[in-house]
């Protein structure tokens, strides 16, 4: 079986993450044993002697049981789905299948995330969307649900199954509709926005289901600025649909889709995220994901570079000029310009004096998105030239 070299940025790794294979020097020297926890110390001392970059080498090995969980998980995720398909409901039996499902997932989270993280990876050569998208999503919501904590057993048993059955109201929507390539007219939209209700609808009425399940089904596509589906307040939504909304934004940005030429990569799902804030999410679900999740989806390197331009939710920009460990939205930064209108057109106005700003200490300004829009990086680099800052 092939060997794969993985590269890792411990700059970008959060402390007290552990990884399933030992770690490797350029060189090939071998540094740490696998499943060793690497505390901030240990970092600090291996960034010392090896510098920033390591190694492990996947083996692509798995372990029965996660492939028997990867066979368990589709071959559920086809009932419960196939069964809305042919009866438009959902009965009590196969709910408590994806209930076993769930719970044998969530049993073998406490032993190793990273196994579960490598199903995901695994269900991307499967063709049928629909039923791997519920499959990854579930499996990444438990993750990060476990990731976050403080959460019971029953919460967290049952944010786990409204994330795996999150998307179940599409069964009943046409099949053509989803596939279609292309952008969807206003009517076909329309239509496809139901599914939240729909999949509320297949459950409401099953004994064994609860509020916090439904939830998640029915608000999985609201949005921080009150523009999703129904177009409530964010803020006083639970945080149940909120894991699951953001799980299904990475998942469906990193899945081949008809409309798409090809998925994301981690690394670019992840900044499309961070893109997202004040949008899509708020500034803390997407810090705790990108610092929770980011690490094990993508470890081989950072969303930032050196050199970066973020923007700040003042309105300023700022070049990227290091990482703060375990806590990735946080760089250290040197803010030299901010948007400035100028008729209908928005400009930049450069400051005088740039200020070195560590947001990591700053509580006033916060990474509000990542400019990758190439002219316009291009643009304002020039200018952040002429003015000596690169």
């Amino acid at each position: 079986m092939e060997t794969k070299k993985v590269k890792i940025n411990l700059s970008y790794l959060r402390p007290n993450s552990t990884f399933i294979y030992p770690l490797f020097s350029e060189e090939g020297k071998k540094i740490l044993d696998e499943r060793i926890v690497l505390t901030a110390e240990l970092i600090k001392k291996i960034t010392a002697r090896f510098g920033n970059f390591v190694y492990y080498a996947e083996d692509g090995k798995r372990a029965v049981i996660q492939e028997g969980k990867l066979r368990a998980a589709l071959a559920t995720s086809h009932d419960v789905l196939d069964e809305i398909a042919r009866t438009s409901k959902l009965s009590a039996e196969k709910y408590h299948e994806a209930e076993r499902l769930v719970d044998d997932i969530i049993h073998n989270l406490s032993v190793e995330h990273a196994n579960v993280i490598n199903l995901i990876k695994d269900l991307k050569s499967f063709d049928d969307y629909l039923y791997n998208h519920s499959v990854n999503v579930g499996l990444l919501t438990a993750v990060f649900a476990k990731k976050i904590g403080g959460f019971s057993d029953h919460q967290y048993q049952s944010i786990t199954l409204g994330a795996y059955l999150h998307d179940i109201g599409q069964r009943k929507i046409d099949k053509q509709l989803l596939h279609k390539q292309g952008q969807l007219d206003v009517l076909e939209l329309t239509k496809l926005k139901r599914h939240p209700q729909l999949g509320y609808e297949i459950l409401k009425d099953l004994e064994d289901s609860n509020e916090t399940v439904l939830q998640t089904v029915l608000f999985h596509h609201e949005k921080y600025n009150h523009k999703g589906y129904y177009q409530l307040p964010y803020e006083n939504l639970p945080i149940f649909p909120k894991l699951a909304s953001i799980c299904d934004i990475y998942d469906a940005l990193t899945s081949p889709r008809p409309f798409r030429e090809e998925p994301f990569t981690s690394c670019m799902a992840l900044k499309a995220i961070v893109n997202s804030i004040s949008s899509h999410f708020d500034f803390t679900l997407v810090s705790r994901f990108v610092n929770l999740m980011g690490p094990i989806l993508n470890n081989d390197r950072p969303i930032f570079a050196v050199n970066d331009i973020c923007e700040l939710n003042t309105g300023e920009l700022a070049l990227v000029k290091g990482i703060t460990p375990g806590d990735i939205l946080k760089p250290q930064v040197v803010v030299f310009c901010r948007f400035v209108k100028e008729g209908d057109r928005l400009g930049v106005k450069h400051y005088n004096e740039p200020t070195a700003a560590d947001l990591a200490t700053e509580n006033k300004r916060v990474v509000k998105k990542i400019l990758n829009n190439r002219k316009q990086v291009d643009a304002i680099q020039k200018m952040a030239k002429e003015r000596g800052l690169l």
